[in-house]
């Protein structure tokens, strides 16, 4: 083959290479974005995901600090049942300008497995099914937004379920909007993946809306 021949062929292999590597970085990139929580964390890393000081929706601010769930009643419905296989928890709140008059709760719920925590994740979200509406873009392996709920108003819940943990956001005095619990909703899941791996949680929900 002559040179110029030869020349031609390196370079067209050269653009196959980087194809293929541009291909496999971007479907693994995809696969890291969906990657489920099968960690046992620490309590120490559920408050570590949960959002803080400017990670939230513009205009809410911390309430009180971060908390430790120590009763697996918080991650039910209506504080019933323990639910089976539960191990630990955390929340956030949050307050609208100052005001107490608009809340926002950001919880996680750790389950030992993931068939546990799928059964939880079920029960948490309720059963009123005409409430319920899908994400613009789901969140985790399993994900929902609930309206008023029971006998609730102005109140939007956004759930879920990402391997062995259950994520809730309840946002009060939403106005029926519930984009912002969306955003904060994905951006836990992602601080959750992030400490899963290793990292320091950097997620919050001004990114996540801009996705």
């Amino acid at each position: 083959m002559s040179r110029t021949g030869t020349a031609v062929l390196v370079a067209l292999l050269g653009i196959a290479a980087l194809t293929s590597c541009s291909s496999d970085s971007s479907d693994k990139s995809g696969q890291e974005s969906d990657k489920p929580i099968t960690k046992q964390l620490a309590q120490g890393e559920i408050s570590q995901a949960l959002p803080g000081t400017g990670e939230v929706i513009s205009g809410w601010e911390p309430y009180k600090g971060k908390r430790v769930t120590s009763e697996a009643t918080y991650c039910t419905a209506s504080g019933g049942t323990a639910p089976k296989g539960w191990v630990r928890g955390g929340s956030a709140w949050f307050d609208y300008n100052g005001s107490t008059d608009n809340m926002m709760d950001v919880g996680i719920c750790l389950y030992d497995s993931a068939e546990n925590s799928k059964a939880a994740y079920a029960a948490w979200r309720g059963k009123e099914s005409s409430k319920e509406q899908g994400l613009k873009k789901k969140v985790g392996e399993e994900s929902v937004l609930v309206t008023n709920s029971g006998l609730s108003k102005d109140t939007v819940y956004a759930f879920s379920r990402s391997g062995n943990v259950n994520i809730r956001v309840k946002v009060e005095g939403t106005g029926g909007d519930s984009t912002g619990a969306q955003d904060v909703l994905a951006a836990t899941l992602k601080r959750l993946q992030q400490v899963q791996d290793g990292e320091r949680p950097t997620a919050t929900a001004a990114e996540q809306a801009k996705k």
